[in-house]
């Protein structure tokens, strides 16, 4: 079996202790701490320009698609997404490139007693030393992905030039609420006075809510699905091919390839050219060949990723209902096999029938194993679930073990398919199961 380099640099252990002690705070919504994080270092994220990415699914997407367009256009790019799948530098990049982990130490290091004495969360001081060093390597646009929701998110505290949402579903609906409608009106929440806003949203009753802030805000509303008509789409082996055209904007763009798989990647495409074409309204100086060569190149690791073939194996951080349906619409489009497998793991805030019904047309054996994390969904539950669902299903001690072991009844012309949560497919890349999504 293939095996992959796992050793990376990392922060301190001290700093990594503390960081991770955050995590006794989980989610807290709320700005209040975020803004006294702020205000000791001046303000960071009021220094550069940012575009400011909420939405259920597609956001990371998204965002790695803008940054590398702004890349492309000779721009000094950051991008802070969430969650990160090995090390927590992926999450604040330049370029593409993970920041250093001196560069975080020294940051932390200097708030660190505020951050102790407010209890913020381990996100508020993720995106505080996001927000620092974009300013300290004074980058000329930031692309800034929310973490929870959206009005009361940490990342809420910045002036973006552009604001996107990208999709609603339903999520995390103990913070959000219980309907499509109720969650729309929280990521509407990044909506921001007189600031374009672009939506990728499609049921009626999630669009309303983002259209009736955008009124009250005078923030012009740009629909992905009336602005960008895409034609001639080609789902091929190493990413997608089509035709856009925004006749608002001036901008036809024939033929373009973009590095991301998957059918439903044109849309966070489109979303990104239409982001990409307001920002050259405002003065970037982002023409067609950025949008181009951004497409092209852009990197998003474990999203319908192959790593090889004879046997296949695809990693995909599917972790949802409809990233499952995605993942499994593509698996059917892209791949012809004698025998599916699934390597599976997903938190314990997920309701599981959603997730595995959409599996039955395509009948794989699953090997499910508990993610690494404590909010890790027991292997056992998962299995006892899918074993109800009528599924061929084992469970196993770690990731590890289930892709071992999976990987080893693979013949040829199988497929190995991995996803779930990304402290699954992290723990994975630790072990050396699968490449490190990073080189540095």
């Amino acid at each position: 079996m293939l095996t992959f380099s796992s050793s990376q640099p990392s922060l301190s252990a001290d700093s990594q202790h503390f960081l991770d002690s955050l995590g006794f705070f989980g989610w807290q919504l709320g700005l209040e701490r975020i803004e006294k994080l702020c205000d000791f270092f001046g303000q960071p994220q009021l220094k550069y320009p940012t575009a400011h990415i909420a939405g259920t699914n597609g956001k990371g997407s998204t965002a790695a698609m803008l940054a590398a367009i702004g890349k492309a256009a000779g721009l000094r790019t950051g991008l802070y997404t969430s969650p990160h799948l090995v090390n927590l530098n992926e999450r604040i990049q330049i370029d593409g490139i993970p920041v250093s982990f001196p560069e975080i130490e020294t940051v932390l290091k200097d708030c660190r007693p505020l951050i102790e004495s407010i209890q913020a969360t381990y996100f508020e001081a993720l995106t505080i030393i996001a927000f620092q060093i974009f300013a300290q390597r004074k980058v000329d646009l930031a692309i800034i992905e929310t973490g929870l929701g959206g009005r009361l998110d940490a990342t809420n505290v910045v002036q973006p030039e552009a604001t996107v949402i990208t999709t609603i579903g339903l999520e995390h609906q103990q913070y959000l609420g219980d309907t499509l409608a109720k969650i729309a009106r929280e990521k509407a929440g990044i909506i921001k006075n007189g600031v374009p806003c672009v939506s990728g949203v499609r049921q009626k009753t999630a669009r309303q809510p983002i259209l009736q802030q955008c009124r009250q805000l005078h923030a012009p509303f740009y629909e992905v699905q009336e602005k960008v008509k895409i034609h001639d789409i080609e789902n091929h082996a190493e990413g997608l091919r089509f035709t856009a055209h925004l006749a608002e904007f001036d901008l036809d763009l024939q033929n373009i390839n973009c590095a991301l798989r998957g059918h439903h990647q044109v849309n966070n495409a489109a979303t990104a050219i239409l982001t990409a074409a307001l920002l050259r309204e405002k003065n970037f100086p982002i023409d067609i060949a950025a949008i181009r060569q951004g497409l092209q190149n852009v990197h998003w690791p474990a999203r319908l990723q192959v790593l090889q073939t004879q046997p296949a194996i695809l990693v995909d951080a599917a972790h949802n209902a409809e990233g499952m349906r995605v993942l499994i619409r593509h698996l059917r489009e892209a791949f012809s096999y004698r025998r599916l497998f699934v390597v599976m793991g997903l938190l314990d805030d997920k309701r599981l029938l959603p997730i595995l019904l959409p599996w039955r047309t395509l009948q794989p054996r699953f090997f499910f194993a508990t993610p690494p994390t404590t909010r890790g969904l027991p292997a056992v539950q998962l299995a006892s679930a899918a074993k109800q669902a009528g599924f061929d299903a084992e469970t196993f001690e770690s990731p590890g073990e289930a892709f071992i072991k999976a990987r080893e009844q693979c013949g040829k012309d199988d497929l190995l398919c991995v996803t779930g949560s990304h402290y699954l497919i992290g723990a994975l890349m630790k072990d050396g199961c699968i490449p490190l999504p990073y080189n540095n």
